[in-house]
């Protein structure tokens, strides 16, 4: 998730930066889309100055996941993960207004998905009862366009050089869910049917639930970006994001897979 904060904490950066003049909205628009494209480009091998691995894609040898939800609760670990598609995203809509500070954006993701091995114990309360799954196997899920956009609003220290997060209103919605997760509950038809309930809880529990996700990402993200933010000025953060010497970006050779 931090790299997530980064982001939006770089949106608010290039806007700042950019502001020359007041009313030349259209151009620091495109400045900020030209940052944006950069880091889309600089995913591939991460970002060492943060402390950011490679995010495109994103691998996990293994993790313990323990997490409890008044929707659902989740529990067990997966090895070899593998987060694809964070890179494969369109930047549908950009303004900037430098009077009032605030950013409008739009990102649309095509296709995230997911390829790993699991062994999980889940439990999701849907429309008035409770499933329980239990399963352990290989696993693909995807979700398909992806629709992130919301406000954004920031203040600039003149003196201190330092950002800040005044708000930040994130709203999602997605397209389509695809779940290939082996194992639910053993296999054949049993398996298949689980899989399509968890597509369409998934689905249902993001785009009917878009105020309280909101909400949940400005409870939690706000004041980590503005942590980040915090510890660094500017100058500091345009040599974090892919500079080389003399403050030249050095060109993304990804890692072999």
């Amino acid at each position: 998730m931090k790299s997530v904060f980064v982001l939006l904490a770089i949106v608010a950066f290039a806007t700042a930066t950019q502001v020359v003049d007041p009313f030349a909205d259209r151009s620091i628009s495109s400045a900020v889309v030209d940052v944006i494209e950069g880091l889309r480009d600089q995913m591939p091998c991460g970002f060492p100055g943060l402390g950011i691995p490679p995010l495109a894609p994103l691998k996990i040898p293994h993790k313990e996941i323990n997490i409890d939800h008044p929707a659902f609760s989740l529990h067990g670990f997966v090895d070899s993960f593998r987060l694809n598609g964070l890179n494969d995203f369109d930047i549908n809509e950009m303004k900037v207004n430098a009077i009032t500070s605030k950013v409008t954006f739009r990102f649309i993701f095509n296709n995230v998905n997911v390829d790993t091995l699991y062994d999980f114990r889940l439990m999701m309360k849907k429309a008035g009862f409770t499933i329980n799954m239990v399963g352990a196997g290989p696993a693909k899920f995807a979700i398909k366009d992806m629709h992130i956009f919301g406000t954004l609003k920031y203040s600039l220290g003149v003196l201190s050089g330092k950002l800040k997060v005044k708000s930040l209103d994130v709203r999602t919605h997605i397209g389509d869910v695809e779940s290939d997760i082996e194992g639910i509950l053993g296999d054949g038809t049993v398996n298949h049917k689980m899989n399509d309930i968890l597509a369409e809880a998934v689905e249902l529990a993001v785009n009917e639930n878009e105020n309280m996700i909101a909400e949940t990402i400005e409870t939690v993200a706000l004041p980590m970006i503005n942590d980040v933010l915090d510890d660094m000025t500017l100058a500091d953060m345009v040599g974090s994001i892919g500079g080389g010497e003399d403050g030249e970006k050095q060109a993304c050779i990804p890692p072999e897979a």
